[in-house]
């Protein structure tokens, strides 16, 4: 089953709906939800549903959610349906051909190597292209300077996310251990990689399965490492003023996660349980005590800047930030 969260995405939603109906598999539901919309929409989905019985758009009465909370609800139609393994799609983008074939290969490895009810995440990397579809970038992950944490993705996910939601695929284990998201997680995509790191596996495809559209009206957007890392930039102005949120957030994160470990009796390893409760735990400490928490945890983020960042973040929030 293929999730996609629309909002105001008329311009280049039928790019990505027809980049699935074209891929070398055929056999998915593309389940839509529209997050109250005031473009058309909605009128497109409606166009396309009418041809395409695989396609289903999803009316309520919730309103709008914002980009997290719409994702929620698609995995939470998705878990009562059944899915068995579930596909993130945002509407502006391009998916390759062989992408939901490549991901449910893969998924199923792993689902033979460690077993089946073992929660499994699968991401790919990203192609950085224009609103024309010009490439900017042949890779998203070097573009912002990421990588894949293979050793021990926990101790970064814990305060960095480095999966991309539009690149994932999961499988149905992990849809029952993270659904329902609860209300207050960031992103969707980084409540799955907490998960899957904590519970289960991550496996990573270096190739680009996505053409990730760049444009002016991008929800997340991809700004390039070295505009990030400029003081003087509006992207590194962006990210200071929300990096409290991030920080305590993923304390929150932490906190979520390891109660719904310990109420459903979550198969997890001793060392990951601890790590989520006492990374929560330090949501309550001082200042140089959570940074030192931290520092003793081994929690780090990818580069020497984010993790001065995360440093400093912890040094000037008082106590009790994250209970909010």
């Amino acid at each position: 089953m293929v999730l996609l969260a629309a909002y105001n995405g008329a311009e280049f939603l039928s790019d990505q709906i027809q980049s699935i109906q074209g891929q070398t598999i055929s056999n998915w539901t593309l389940l839509v939800r529209d997050d109250g919309s005031e473009d058309n929409t909605r009128d497109v989905l409606e166009t396309l549903a009418a041809k395409d019985k695989r396609i289903r758009c999803v009316h309520d009465t919730r309103g709008c959610l914002g980009a997290p909370r719409n994702f929620g609800e698609l995995m939470q139609i998705a878990h009562s349906e059944g899915a068995d393994y579930i596909f993130f799609s945002d509407q502006d983008d391009v998916w390759v051909s062989n992408k939901i074939a490549d991901q449910l290969t893969c998924l199923k490895e792993m689902e033979s190597r460690y077993g089946q009810k073992t929660p499994i995440l699968v991401y790919s990397d990203l192609e950085v292209v224009s609103e024309q579809l010009e490439r900017i970038h042949p890779s998203f992950m070097g573009y912002q300077g990421l990588a894949h944490e293979s050793r021990d993705p926990l101790r970064v996910l814990l305060t960095q996310n480095f999966v991309t939601g539009c690149a994932t695929a999961i499988n149905r284990p992990l849809l029952e251990l993270a659904a329902p998201m609860p209300a207050d997680v960031i992103m969707h995509d980084w409540w799955l990689a907490l998960c899957a790191a904590a519970c289960g596996r991550i496996e990573y495809l270096p190739h680009a399965l996505v053409r990730y559209r760049q444009h002016g009206s991008n929800q997340i957007g991809a700004e390039g490492f070295l505009t990030m890392m400029n003081p003087l930039s509006d992207a590194s102005s962006r990210r200071l003023g929300r990096s409290g949120y991030y920080v305590f957030g993923s304390i929150r994160h932490a906190a979520l996660l390891s109660e719904r470990v310990v109420s459903r009796d979550v198969p997890c390893s001793v060392e990951a349980l601890w790590l989520l409760k006492r990374f929560a735990a330090c949501a309550e400490e001082g200042r140089l005590r959570r940074l030192w928490t931290v520092f003793q945890l081994r929690l780090r983020r990818q580069g020497l800047f984010r993790q001065l960042l995360l440093y400093w973040r912890l040094l000037v929030s008082p106590r009790g930030a994250v209970t909010h």
